[in-house]
């Protein structure tokens, strides 16, 4: 199976073809420039690395979410577009999920993106034989509940993964004995995204597929504020 597989939910862009578990092509891209501009090129250039045309392609692989708004609306915005034109299964993965994959087997891996004011994304994965599965699930969470959650586990086998200098401190104090691989260490890689997506069920329908971005954006909170309802999981824009 040759899997196309991209993620633009961090400040990172990675972008790999894979096939049968042997990686093709894999691109990381950390450019000061916006992943909107750059995710199609990397694309191609990564098919001519891999020497297949999108249409070779079998699975249209993407993380999608959370993280960054914007960027993860770029990526399931490339995904779904490919993936409908050309008649190709679409696979989401939790971008908590491959942050977790830069862990270490057989430890407890907690990912955590910076959500600002002590407050994270953040999940916890156990790592064994190439899977990863989910024990805590993804949530956006205050830096103290997430340690509450993470106080019945071993703390010398528990492993933060993709923390920022700021989260690095609040781990620290309050859980020193547990490891910490931080955000230059950790970058979500594709390649181990494309892994993730291979056993994993396609979308059912590529159209109603969106980001999961955990919390309300900020034009949804406006628009709440504004005194409109709150509707299941109807977003701002399909609200409109």
């Amino acid at each position: 199976m040759k899997i196309l597989a991209f993620d633009t939910s961090n400040k990172p862009l990675t972008v790999a073809v894979v096939e049968d578990g042997k990686v093709l092509a894999h691109m990381e891209s950390t450019e000061i420039k916006t992943h909107s501009v750059s995710i199609l090129p990397d694309i191609q250039e990564s098919l001519k690395t891999a020497n297949l045309s999108v249409n070779d392609i079998d699975l249209i692989a993407v993380a999608d979410g959370p993280g960054s708004y914007t960027g993860v609306r770029i990526a399931v915005t490339v995904a779904k577009t490919l993936a409908f034109t050309l008649n190709k299964p679409l696979v989401g993965v939790s971008s908590l999920r491959v942050l977790a994959a830069n862990g270490t087997d057989g430890k407890l891996a907690v990912p955590v993106i910076d959500a600002r004011n002590d407050n994270a994304f953040a999940g916890a994965y156990i790592l064994k034989s190439n899977e990863v599965v989910n024990v805590i699930a993804d949530q956006h969470i205050s830096m103290d509940k997430l340690f509450e959650l993470l106080a019945n586990y071993d703390e010398n086998n528990i492993q933060f993964v993709n923390v920022s200098e700021h989260l690095a401190e609040l781990i620290q104090n309050k859980m020193p004995n547990a490891e910490i691989i931080l955000t230059k260490d950790s970058l979500p890689n594709a390649a181990k995204l494309a892994n993730l997506a291979k056993d994993e069920q396609p979308v059912k329908d590529i159209d109603a597929f969106v980001p999961t971005y955990l919390r309300l954006t900020q034009a949804e909170h406006d628009w709440m504020e504004k005194g409109h309802k709150e509707d299941g999981n109807i977003s701002y824009v399909e609200e409109i």
